[in-house]
C-alpha cells in the first residue's frame, strides 16, 4: 500500500479535481460504486453482502437482526434508503446512520483496494443521500495507513516532528493521536516523546508509522537551535482540533441551518443579553439548566453557542456535562465519543484531545454514559477542565443537566460565571421552578429563558426562547439510551 495503485490514483484525481458523479470498480461478479459530489466521497454501495449497509447497523450493534428486517421491508415498501427508513421509524438518530455509512464506505474502499478490483467506468452526474459519508482523500489514507499499521522504527540519534504550517483539522484523530501530534509541534527524540504522551511503545510506534506514511512526520539528525527550543505557545485549535464533515444536524439548530430566521435572531438577542450581563465582570463560563427535564436546555445551549460563535474572532466551546442522559450530540447531528467522560477517565491525555469542531464552533460530547456521573463531575480533573477552557476560549457554554431530581446540577452551575434557567411554556411548574431556584447561586442567575413560547401574530417584541422543543428523550435518571460498546482501533488491537 505503500505505492498508491491505480484504483486511488483515480480516487485522487477525482478528489483534486472535485467531479461530480460515480466510479464502477469491478472484479469477477463483484461491483463496487463510489458517489462523489464536489470531490468528496459521500456514499459506497456494492452487491456484496457482507458489505452492504444493514450488515454494518447489526454487526455494530445499531441494530438487531429483527427490526433490520423489518426496517428493509419499510424501506422497499416506501421506496427509500435503509438508512433513511432507519432515521424516519426512529430506530437510529442521523448521527448513528452517518457512523454506519462511513464504516461502510472506508470498508469497502479497504476491500477494493487490497483485492486489486479494476476501475469499469466514470459517469458524470448527481445523486443525492439522505446521510452522506463526507470522505476526502486523507481520511481515507488516514484508514488505510491505520489498518496497515506498521511501526516507526525509532533511531535515537534522530530528532521528529509534524511538518510545520500543516493544517490538519481535516482528519478524524483519535484522542491519542492528537496528543502526539501536540507532543511533535517541536523537535523531540522518541525516547523524550515516548516520556511526554506517556502511552505504551508499541502504541506510539504504530502512531508515527501513520504519520510517517502519510508524509506528515520531518526527521533530521540535527537537535534544535535555542530558539526552536523555547516553550510552545498554546494548543493550535484551529488547526488541528477534528472538525466533523459528516454532521447531520437537527433542524431544530436553527442558528446553524437558518442564520437569519426569525428564532436565530432570538438566539442573537440572548447573545447580547448574556453579554451586557457581564459588562463589569466578564461571564466566560454560561451553565445552562432547567428545573426539570425536557425543558429544553441543551437546545437552548446549543443553539446560543452557534450564535457566539458568529463573532468574528471569537472562540466558542460548548460542553455537555449530563453523563446520565446526553443530548447535545442528537442536536449537532455528530457521534457520542470522544468526549468528556474519556477526559475524565484517561487522566494522561489533555483535554483539546476529546474536542471536535462544527464550523468555527468547538464541542465536547459527554462521550458516553456513566454509572457514576456525580463523582465523575466533582473531581478536581473537571474544576482543571473549566480552568484550562477559561484560559483557551472567550467563551465557554456548559449544558448542565436539570436541578430535579438530582445535584448534577448544583456541581456544574457552582463551576460557572453565571446560569441561565430555561422554563419551557406549559411544562415547567411553579413548584419545580420555585424548587430550583432555592437551590441556585442568586448572585450567579442571568435570568429565566422562556422557550415553546408562541409569538402573536405581527408582534414585533422578540420573545427569547420561543421554538419547539419536541420529544427527546424522557429523562429518567437511568437513562433509556442505547448505546454500542465503542469500536476497537488499531491502538487497542
Amino acid at each position: 500500500m505503500q505505492q498508491i495503485n491505480s484504483i486511488l490514483g483515480q480516487i485522487r484525481r477525482l478528489s483534486e479535481d472535485r467531479e461530480n458523479g460515480t466510479l464502477a470498480l469491478c472484479k469477477g461478479d463483484q461491483r463496487v460504486e463510489v458517489f462523489y459530489r464536489e470531490g468528496m466521497i459521500e456514499a459506497v454501495s456494492s452487491n456484496v453482502d457482507l458489505h452492504r449497509l444493514g450488515h454494518y447497523l447489526v454487526k455494530e450493534g445499531w441494530l438487531q437482526s429483527r427490526d433490520l428486517d423489518a426496517l428493509l421491508s419499510e424501506s422497499r415498501r416506501n421506496n427509500m434508503l435503509l438508512g433513511e427508513a432507519a432515521i424516519w421509524k426512529k430506530f437510529l438518530e442521523s448521527a448513528e446512520v452517518a457512523e454506519a455509512v462511513r464504516l461502510q464506505a472506508m470498508d469497502l474502499l479497504k476491500h477494493v483496494v487490497e483485492n486489486d478490483f479494476s476501475i469499469d467506468v466514470f459517469t458524470s452526474g448527481l445523486h443525492s443521500f439522505h446521510v452522506p459519508a463526507k470522505i476526502n482523500f486523507s481520511h481515507l489514507l488516514l484508514e488505510l495507513f491505520r489498518s496497515d499499521a506498521t511501526p516507526f522504527q525509532p533511531d535515537p540519534a534522530q530528532w521528529l516532528r509534524i511538518a510545520s504550517d500543516t493544517n490538519l483539522s481535516q482528519m478524524p484523530w483519535y484522542p491519542q493521536e492528537l496528543s502526539v501530534l501536540n507532543e511533535l509541534r517541536r523537535l523531540s527524540t522518541f525516547t523524550e516523546l515516548l516520556e511526554s504522551v506517556r502511552m505504551q511503545e508499541d502504541s506510539l510506534k504504530k502512531i508515527l508509522g501513520v504519520f510517517d506514511r502519510l508524509g506528515l512526520l520531518e526527521i533530521t539528525s540535527a537537535g534544535p537551535t535555542e530558539a526552536q527550543d523555547e516553550p510552545r505557545s498554546g494548543f493550535p485549535f484551529e488547526q488541528m482540533i477534528p472538525v466533523v464533515a459528516n454532521a447531520v444536524s437537527s433542524e431544530k439548530l436553527e442558528t446553524r441551518q437558518n442564520a437569519s430566521s426569525f428564532i436565530s435572531e432570538q438566539f442573537k438577542n440572548l447573545k447580547v443579553r448574556v453579554s451586557e450581563a457581564g459588562s463589569e465582570t466578564p461571564i466566560k463560563v454560561l451553565a445552562v439548566s432547567s428545573a426539570e427535564s425536557q425543558e429544553g436546555k441543551s437546545l437552548v445551549s446549543a443553539n446560543l453557542a452557534f450564535a457566539f460563535s458568529m463573532d468574528p474572532g471569537r472562540r466558542v466551546v460548548v460542553v455537555d456535562c449530563d453523563l446520565r442522559n446526553p443530548t447535545l450530540d442528537k442536536y449537532l447531528g455528530v457521534a457520542l465519543e470522544p468526549g468528556l467522560l474519556g477526559y475524565l477517565t484517561k487522566s494522561h491525555l489533555g483535554p483539546y484531545c476529546f474536542m471536535r469542531r462544527l464550523e468555527n464552533l468547538f464541542f465536547m460530547t459527554t462521550g458516553g454514559i456513566a454509572p457514576n456521573p456525580i463523582e465523575l463531575l466533582s473531581l478536581e480533573k473537571m474544576r482543571e477542565l473549566i480552568v484550562y477552557l477559561k484560559t483557551e476560549f472567550d467563551t465557554v457554554i456548559l449544558d448542565a443537566p436539570p436541578f430535579a431530581p438530582i445535584a448534577d446540577a448544583r456541581v456544574i452551575t457552582a463551576l460557572s460565571d453565571g446560569i441561565a434557567m430555561v422554563v419551557r411554556s406549559g411544562k415547567t411548574s411553579y413548584s419545580s421552578l420555585e424548587r430550583a431556584l432555592k437551590l441556585v447561586d442568586r448572585a450567579k442567575l442571568l435570568g429565566v429563558v422562556f422557550n415553546d413560547v408562541k409569538p402573536m401574530l405581527f408582534n414585533t417584541y422578540y420573545n427569547y426562547g420561543y421554538y419547539r422543543y419536541g420529544q427527546y428523550g424522557a429523562y429518567p435518571y437511568s437513562s433509556h439510551r442505547k448505546t454500542r460498546p465503542s469500536s476497537r482501533n488499531y491502538l487497542e488491537s
